[in-house]
């Protein structure tokens, strides 16, 4: 008989519908250290939500328990509705880790290891007797990230099928011998999508349904797709120097396995819950999961040490989001941190949420300190190729400032040197 979804404790400090919604009631021990950091969270962000220079939803949760889970600013700026705690947020690359747990669940079954070649699945694909499915999780397949193709952007508001999109980038050759070397590619888990979709003969979507997301209890997660009719859904924004705008259109489903779905906070915190004990994966899955094979990444996740805690973590950013999962292993602390609002800002705020929630006091969001030298700004200047977008950043001094110049003709954004 399967089990039961988990039922989050939640603290009264959230809003009445997630309560009815959710209906775990809280602990006193999560109201009593909700207060405090709640407090602290708000002085630190004011600086940006005063100004309306970052926008979003924040959970943290230690030893089970929600110590916070609220919204700061619009989900939809046409609309005015605001972002709870259930506001669906992409989730670009933290998708990964979805993908990652499928391909483990599907290896629990039987139905594939994860030293099986890709040949056995795609048995045209070049060097595909190579290539493993250890190598797609662990991003050490040698495949060329799709991101970097000189047409994705051209290709990615194309709604093709996750073998139309394989069938795309198949014939690139390999960056390296497979196994090699890490190298960060979304191609490896677009087609491990294939290979769970081919092993089933379902639907991505329809399988992490019934695989991970029913089984949790996460019933606002999904496959983002433009024309789904998706209540509490946040629309992605950013700014380039200019009035805030609406993030472009890309296809969703496009980028299947990589960084399609959609989640909300508290699915997020449901997830982690999940993954402590055997609901969905067993502790041998977990154990690859959450071993660094090479370059501090697992499968589906970055493990690394950070201030002298262990931190199991991902970052995704797509199409005016920027989210990121922090699990603090030896503190069984999370952070889940959701923007729809692309800036700089929200990717400081990640970093200094995760200290605040340790116990230490987050950098500033803006350094003070001595001007540089126009000599110092000089040497800034030049062309910086972004290996995860395949963009070309340029920057260049004029009049004692710095300049950054984006791909569209005349946007021109001036900078303040911070360090």
């Amino acid at each position: 008989m399967p089990r039961p979804p988990l039922v989050p404790r939640l603290p009264a400090a959230l809003t009445v519908p997630v309560l009815l919604l959710l209906a775990g009631g809280a602990t006193a021990s999560a109201l009593t250290a909700t207060t405090g950091l709640e407090d602290k969270v708000d002085a630190y962000l004011r600086p940006l939500t005063g100004d309306d220079l970052i926008s979003g939803a924040i959970l943290i949760a230690r030893d089970g328990e929600i110590l916070l889970a609220k919204g700061y600013g619009p989900a939809d700026r046409e609309s005015g509705a605001l972002i709870t705690p259930e506001t669906k947020f992409r989730l670009g690359s933290l998708t990964k880790q979805f993908t990652a747990a499928g391909i483990l669940v599907l290896e629990q079954q039987g139905r594939l290891r994860v030293e099986d070649p890709v040949s056995r699945f795609y048995p045209d694909y070049p060097r595909g007797e190579e290539i493993t499915i250890h190598h797609l999780l662990s991003h050490t397949s040698g495949i060329p990230n799709i991101s970097a193709k000189p047409d994705y952007w051209e290709k990615a508001l194309l709604p093709w099928s996750i073998d139309e999109v394989i069938a795309w980038f198949q014939p690139d050759s390999l960056d390296f011998a497979p196994g090699e070397r890490f190298a960060y590619s979304n191609s490896s888990y677009i087609l491990l999508a294939g290979i769970i979709e081919r092993v089933t003969g379902r639907s991505y979507e329809a399988f992490l349904q019934e695989n991970l997301f029913a089984p949790a209890g996460m019933t606002g997660s999904g496959q983002d797709n433009y024309t789904k009719i998706l209540p509490n859904r946040a629309t992605g924004y950013l700014s380039f120097g200019r009035e805030i705008q609406r993030a472009h259109y890309r296809d969703m489903p496009f980028m299947s396995g990589a960084g399609s779905l959609y989640s909300t906070a508290v699915d997020l915190y449901k997830w982690d819950l999940a993954l402590k004990g055997d609901l969905i994966l067993s502790a041998a899955s977990r154990a690859k999961m959450f071993t660094p094979h090479t370059e501090q990444y697992g499968y589906g996740w970055f493990i690394e040490v950070r201030n002298g805690r262990k931190v199991i973590s991902h970052r995704g950013e797509l199409s005016g989001f920027i989210v990121s999962m922090d699990r603090f292993v030896d503190e069984d602390l999370l952070i889940v941190t959701l923007f729809n609002y692309e800036s700089v800002f929200a990717r400081r705020a990640i970093l200094g949420l995760c200290d605040l929630a340790c116990g230490l006091d987050p950098k500033p969001f803006l350094a003070a300190g001595p001007a540089p030298s126009e000599e110092e700004l000089h040497g800034c200047e030049g062309s910086y190729f972004m290996a995860a977008t395949g963009d070309t950043l340029r920057v260049r001094l004029t009049d004692g400032a710095l300049w950054i110049d984006s791909r569209n003709e005349g946007d021109s954004l001036a900078v303040v040197p911070q360090a």
